[in-house]
């Protein structure tokens, strides 16, 4: 092996092992039991927080939500960053181009679509993916605060336990 090939490959086994270190001390893999989003696990970094659009955040359970699930974090899907515009009907609520139905069973409850208006600073619109997940379009979860981000996530593929428990029979 030439010198140059030599040193080449040493810097890259150490970016990998340095990359790695960085994931194993500001990362955590968080397992998606719903089929809320379209992946199981999630590599969720907790510095540095770059919400970006189309990325994937945890952030704390929201007040509203049922006592049992209060220990554990939200993890959506970014899709309005401060500045958008929110529309919002009686049917959907939609940011940046990118629309959800709100569920008739839901407004039956009392779940309120999220206020028409700009997208606040330090604010993001978040979404989930399965149809009746619960995020930014009802106003009872609202925009989530920048500095409630708990960590950004990158998808794993991860199979899904129902997929785990029928291999396991």
């Amino acid at each position: 092996m030439t010198g140059t090939r030599k040193k080449i490959t040493v810097g890259l086994l150490g970016a990998f092992v340095l990359i790695g270190f960085y994931a194993l001390s500001a990362g955590r893999l968080v397992l998606n039991g719903t089929r809320s989003l379209p992946h199981t696990g999630y590599l969720m970094v907790s510095w540095p927080i770059l919400p970006l659009r189309g990325s994937y955040v945890a952030f704390p359970s929201p007040h509203a939500v049922d006592a049992r699930f209060q220990d554990f974090p939200f993890v959506k899907q970014i899709v309005g960053l401060p500045g958008d515009m929110i529309i919002s009907s009686d049917a959907q609520v939609c940011v940046a181009g990118t629309c959800r139905t709100l569920l008739p069973k839901l407004a039956e409850k009392g779940l309120k679509p999220l206020s028409e208006g700009v997208v606040e600073a330090d604010e993001l619109v978040v979404f989930g993916d399965a149809p009746d997940s619960l995020d930014s379009r009802y106003a009872l979860i609202g925009t989530v605060a920048r500095s409630d981000i708990l960590a950004v996530g990158y998808p794993v593929p991860i199979p899904h336990w129902t997929e785990w428990n029928a291999w396991a029979q």
